[in-house]
Order: structure tokens, then C-alpha cells, then sequence
């Protein structure tokens, strides 16, 4: 199982979000601090990095192309998402080094897009699946989309092969995980990364016995919960 730190960026600053909720916002740098911030904390660049515009969520237009190419080119791995919503800017943000591109509102209302963005793009993209009662929940959480469990399969049967569900009752509350949504997610069939919750090694040793393929780690590593060295190490 790999790791991956996230960072989410709200209006140019490193923030986190609790349950999704704008409202409650906690802001751990400024604007233009983002590479700053990241490099100090890591003590260097670290081997891979989550990395989600939250504005561009709620707005529909993402913003972070020019922090994609600097981490890139500084070897770090990205996968980023958040208001990708044409093919023209995941063409982009991919040219731009990002390994794999997250995108969720427009794959549910527009079957023919994301379609032909996995036709074109299929090593690159990544379902987010962003839950709430059992349902997706799209534009920046802030609507309910179809059922998450169907939803996938149906992707699943298109030939999507990489998700990345989020458990939004428990992100950003660092309450740790709920093992029983997440064994429901462990029988789905997909390479499925996990996200929500996450507090302690334990959990993310949990995850990994249940066969997540990926565990997004927030708001634990930002505030020392779980280390720099164990959010980048592998599991």
C-alpha cells in the first residue's frame, strides 16, 4: 500500500477542511508559501505528494498547473484533482508531470467525457469517489450525486481501474477510520485508494490488511500524529 501525504491548497493557502465544510477551515501557510512550506516540512521533496486545489473544486476551475510542474520537476510524484473538469486542462496538468489526474463532479454528470477521457488518458485517471451516505457527493461536496457503490461498478465496468474514495463523515476529524466502511470498499473490485479519518499508524496498518491499494493521509501528518518519515515510507 502507498502513502500519500495531502495537500490541499484553498484560495493559494495550505488548508484543511473539517467533513468538507468551508466554514471550517484550518490554514497551515499562507499564499505563495505552498513549495516553501511543502520542502520545509519534509526536510527536502518528498517521493510522492496528494495535491488538491479545494477552490477549484468549488468553482470549477483549477489553479495549482504551476505547483504541479515545480514538484514535478523536483522528482516528487502528484496525483492532484479538484475543479479538473475539460480534457484540455487534464492534457495539461498530465504534460505537466502529474502522474495521475483525480476527477470527480463532471464523471457523473457527463458520461461521454468521461468516456473519452479514460479512452485517452486511462494510465492517468483516477475516480474520486467523495462519500456521504452512501451516496457521492460532487461540486466541492456541496451536491449528492448517485449511489457509491453503484457508481463504481458502472465506472469499474467502462474499464476504470483506479479510485480514490473518501469517507467524508470522518475527514479532517482525525477520529481514525471506520472499519466497517471500509471492508465494504476492500470487496469492490479496483485498485481503490482510501482517505478519511486517518490518525495513527495503526490505522493505515488497518487499511493495508483489508487490501486498500492506497491510503491519503491529511490532516495527521500536517499536525504530527503520524510522522514525515511514516507518511512517506512504505506500508
Amino acid at each position: 500500500m502507498e502513502i500519500w501525504p495531502a495537500l490541499d491548497i484553498l484560495d493559494g493557502r495550505v488548508a484543511r477542511l473539517m467533513q468538507g465544510d468551508f466554514n471550517r477551515e484550518t490554514i497551515y501557510a499562507g499564499a505563495d508559501d505552498i513549495l516553501t512550506f511543502v520542502e520545509t516540512r519534509f526536510g527536502g521533496w518528498p517521493p510522492r505528494l496528494h495535491l488538491i486545489d479545494l477552490s477549484g473544486a468549488r468553482t470549477g476551475q483549477y489553479q495549482l498547473f504551476d505547483v504541479v510542474a515545480a514538484l514535478a520537476s523536483r522528482g516528487v510524484r502528484v496525483q492532484t484533482g479538484g475543479g479538473l473538469r475539460t480534457i484540455d486542462d487534464i492534457e495539461r496538468v498530465i504534460h505537466l508531470g502529474a502522474e495521475r489526474v483525480i476527477v470527480g463532479s463532471r464523471i457523473v454528470s457527463d458520461p461521454p467525457f468521461r468516456r473519452r477521457l479514460l479512452k485517452q488518458y486511462q494510465a492517468h485517471v483516477v475516480a474520486a469517489l467523495d462519500v456521504r451516505d452512501g451516496r457521492v457527493r460532487i461540486a466541492g461536496w456541496q451536491e449528492a450525486g448517485p449511489l457509491a457503490g453503484d457508481f463504481w461498478r458502472e465506472l469499474w465496468e467502462e474499464g476504470w481501474q483506479r479510485a480514490i474514495v473518501t469517507d467524508i463523515v470522518r475527514d479532517g476529524t482525525l477520529d481514525g477510520i471506520d472499519e466497517a466502511f471500509w471492508r465494504r470498499w476492500a470487496e469492490a473490485p479496483g485498485a481503490i485508494g482510501a482517505a478519511g479519518g486517518i490518525h495513527s499508524r495503526d490505522d493505515l496498518v488497518k487499511l493495508k490488511a483489508l487490501g486498500m491499494a492506497d491510503a491519503v493521509v491529511g490532516k495527521a501528518w500536517l499536525e504530527g500524529r503520524i510522522t514525515v518519515e511514516e507518511v512517506t515510507a512504505p506500508c
